[in-house]
């Protein structure tokens, strides 16, 4: 999701291509010039939820675009307080276990993944609410240190650029609360099937994103429906509050900042995509919207 998800090539100059022929526009490309009629360009950077040294290796036009910048607005604060009411979010209320919402054989079969691959004691995975774990299985097994996002952000604390949010924490966890409850278990039970296939893909999922092929991960993101077309609803329910919905209030959001100019958006890859990505929604409210790279 948006932890299933930059490289450009290095170059001294960007090479700009303007977007206004077909649907497949919005189909590649990590970096976006945005600009309103009259107003210094902004830039929108799509980016990968996790620690890897490769797509943290910014090319030349984005470290360009960060340090022109007078206002960083990522997805969310990386900081420790955001975390807090993140992790505090994840727990269920005392009368309640996921033991009890999802079954006993569902659960066995999650708290041993949670126990095995990320040292989450079976008490403690009792806790969780559904989406929760369905996300921790999303995440790399492998110990994860600063992520994109969070390099982003602390580049443009150190260019001493004042960092605004486009969402609180409390917003993204009401997106992930808005899910329908069956649709969580269906997508915790097939991600618990398939969490070793999962893991497997993740060095594909890398390097469509190295590739900045915004249709590869989508198709990456929708593979599960492919051979159990069963879940496709409860997929199709979770883009929906996780990356459409928020994309469509991002864009909303980002109307007074683009009208000043001069802002550097970092936010998810998928965020990116299609005729309901954030370049396609911006272009359709009359800016001009131009990938670089």
């Amino acid at each position: 999701m948006t932890s299933r998800r930059a490289m450009l090539v290095a170059t001294a100059s960007a090479v700009v291509s303007p977007c206004w022929a077909t649907p497949a526009r919005f189909d590649a490309g990590l970096l976006w010039r945005v600009t309103p009629r009259g107003v210094a360009a902004s830039h929108l950077f799509g980016t990968l939820h996790i620690d890897d040294a490769r797509a943290k290796d910014f090319a030349a036009p984005v470290t360009a675009a960060l340090k022109n910048a007078r206002l960083f607005m990522p997805e969310m604060r990386s900081d420790a307080e955001s975390g807090r009411v993140f992790a505090a979010a994840t727990q269920l209320p005392p009368d309640q276990s996921l033991r009890a919402i999802a079954g006993e054989d569902l659960f066995e079969r999650v708290a041993g993944l949670l126990a095995v691959h990320y040292r989450i004691p079976p008490r403690a995975s009792d806790r969780l609410k559904p989406w929760a774990a369905f996300l921790q299985l999303n995440q790399p097994t492998r110990p994860q240190g600063e992520t994109v996002d969070a390099l982003l952000e602390r580049l443009a604390v150190q260019q001493r650029k004042p960092v605004e949010p486009l969402e609180s924490v409390q917003e993204q966890i009401d997106a992930l609360e808005a899910i329908p409850a069956g649709s969580q278990i269906q997508l915790l039970e097939a991600q618990s099937r398939r969490h070793g296939e999962a893991m497997a893909a993740l060095d594909s999922l890398l390097a469509l994103y190295l590739a900045q092929d915004l249709a590869g991960l989508d198709r990456h993101q929708r593979a599960l429906t492919d051979d159990e077309p069963a879940i496709k609803p409860a997929l199709d329910d979770l883009l929906e509050q996780l990356l459409y919905r928020r994309s469509e209030g991002m864009a909303r959001r980002l109307k007074a900042p683009l009208q000043a100019g001069r802002v550097f958006v970092a936010v998810g890859a998928l965020h990116l995509h299609g005729e309901r990505g954030l370049p396609a929604l911006l272009a359709t409210a009359g800016y001009r919207v131009e990938r670089v790279g």
